[in-house]
């Protein structure tokens, strides 16, 4: 056991982290929130501290899963502490396919 009272979430929290390649979110640590908050409560809040703009068209992602940031971290199925990365959609790139 820690002496950090942020090591453990309280019962229905999460600790999450956003991270993007304009810095992260909190800038150090993780923040409590609920966990059937909306993700996309914690990407806003991200965005307008790192002072991120357009963000329209950006993904929320756990390792290689895109999260549904609509939907809250529990119907994403996280819990825990969860580091978000937070950023454009990666294009294909490369050769197009012609016959």
């Amino acid at each position: 056991m820690t002496d950090d009272p942020k090591a453990d979430p309280k019962h229905n929290h999460i600790l999450v982290a956003i991270l993007t390649t304009a810095g992260s979110y909190p800038a150090e640590g993780f923040d409590e929130v609920p966990a059937n908050q909306p993700i996309k409560v914690m990407l806003a809040r991200a965005a307008k501290e790192l002072k991120l703009t357009n963000t329209v068209d950006w993904l929320a992602k756990v390792g290689n899963t895109e999260l549904n940031v609509e939907q809250s971290y529990a119907d994403n199925k996280l819990s825990g502490k969860v580091e978000i990365n937070y950023g454009p959609r990666e294009t294909g790139g490369g050769e197009s396919a012609r016959p």
